[in-house]
């Protein structure tokens, strides 16, 4: 059975920072409560491994031969690209990989489940949440009528229906390319905030799935292309370059984890931000006017962004939201007596004969770890509950940042 990897905190600090750029999933969470420049802690937050998690998903852990990815793999669990994940969704993901492991267990009997260490386990919980955030094909029907109700058909043309005083739009989106679309409409919006106000009285606002049938209407009805299981290009973008393009080109006007200008809102993990691309689209489209407005007032320029770049920025607010936060270890020590953690472990996590020891502890305790440790020796874990007549302890995702600071807790 693999060990799962220890890092000393004393010793071994600058090892951890270098595995958190490669595993998006490994969060120190006593690091990030501390001071560090804008550039050095959202570092942290950028880097993630999901096209590694896709190779250990459908390859060398098999995980695929029970599960499906957004329709690709085996039926005998449940599809988990069609999870949505909580708030964080590290501790989301964790949590429910532990509140359902006795089902899981029991359903697996007589197979030995392939181990995971703490790397794997980061790569494979980053491509599953990157999964869920899956664009899915809109309704080219019903963004035919969306384009007229808009008023869009007043301007524009789809393949020549329509009018001709604005650019034909089919083009905009070929092959459903919504990167593409919201792109354009982003470099555009600001020139086209008068005209359509004034010719259709206000600025025509974009609700729910309106946007993305009207994306699948523009573009033909053709779809997204196949998923690529061995690339996990579920989620197309760099989160790294992303706040990288953030630095240089929003930062001025937005703060993140309140770094950065105040002329427009705050844009850090706290914010409610959609994660598919035609639903970023439309809270882009919906505030074009407030932003021009707020940009002529402070005499700046809304900046245009190319390439693929309005796509890794949205990548990286998106990565914003999957971190565990630090939690409290007074919280954490009353979460660990309520969840009967205390029971086998000890009051203190000193451990007993029931269970072993898990504090004071060389290791640095992390939702990933947590998982990991789970699911190699959850089990033993399972077997052991059952002859003690221990319930099974439900952890809600709020419970793990205090969790592991009371784990990592001196005291």
């Amino acid at each position: 059975m693999e060990r799962m990897v220890a890092l000393s905190r004393p010793g071994q600090f600058l090892l951890w920072i270098v595995a958190a750029f490669v595993a998006i999933g490994i969060l120190v969470t006593n690091l990030i409560s501390e001071y560090r420049s804008p550039v050095t802690r959202h570092a942290l937050y950028v880097v993630g491994v999901p096209e590694k998690g896709a190779e250990l998903f459908f390859g060398g852990k098999r995980c695929s031969v029970c599960h499906a990815v957004n329709g690709k793999g085996g039926h005998v669990g449940p599809d988990l690209g069609t999870i949505h994940p909580g708030r964080p969704a590290m501790g989301w993901l964790a949590t429910v990989l532990w509140n359902h492991s006795p089902a899981m267990w029991n359903r697996m009997r007589g197979v030995t489940p392939p181990q995971l260490d703490q790397q794997e386990m980061a790569h494979i919980l980053s491509f599953l949440y990157q999964a869920a955030t899956e664009d899915h094909p809109g309704d080219a029907r019903a963004g035919e009528l969306v384009f007229s109700i808009k008023g869009c058909v007043q301007c524009h043309a789809v393949r020549g229906e329509g009018g001709h005083t604005a650019p034909e739009l089919s083009q905009v989106a070929a092959s459903g390319d919504a990167v593409a679309w919201v792109r354009a409409m982003w470099n555009h919006a600001q020139r086209m905030v008068g005209p359509i106000s004034s010719k259709l009285g206000e600025w025509p606002e974009f609700q729910g799935e309106e946007m993305n049938h009207l994306i699948a209407y523009v573009s033909g009805g053709q779809g997204r292309g196949e998923f690529d299981a061995r690339s996990g290009s579920v989620l197309r973008g760099s989160a790294e370059h992303g706040w990288k393009v953030f630095q240089e080109k929003c930062i001025q006007c937005h703060s993140v984890s309140g770094e950065g200008g105040k002329i427009g809102p705050e844009l850090g993990p706290d914010l409610d931000l959609p994660h598919s691309t035609a639903r970023f689209a439309t809270i882009l489209w919906n505030h074009a006017p407030a932003m021009l407005a707020r940009a002529r007032q402070v005499s700046t320029v809304i900046p245009a962004l190319d390439g693929e770049e309005i796509k890794d920025v949205q990548t990286f607010l998106i990565s914003l939201q999957y971190f565990e936060p630090s939690g409290s270890a007074l919280l954490g020590q009353r979460v660990f007596d309520a969840r009967g953690c205390a029971r086998c472990h000890g009051a203190k996590a000193e451990g007993t004969h029931e269970g072993p020891r898990l504090k004071p502890s060389a290791d640095v305790f992390t939702p990933v770890s947590l998982a990991s440790t789970l699911w190699n020796h959850g089990p033993g874990m399972w077997a052991r509950a059952q002859q003690l007549g221990v319930a099974w302890p439900a952890l809600e995702s709020a419970d793990l940042g205090n969790l592991t600071s009371f784990l990592n807790d001196s005291k």
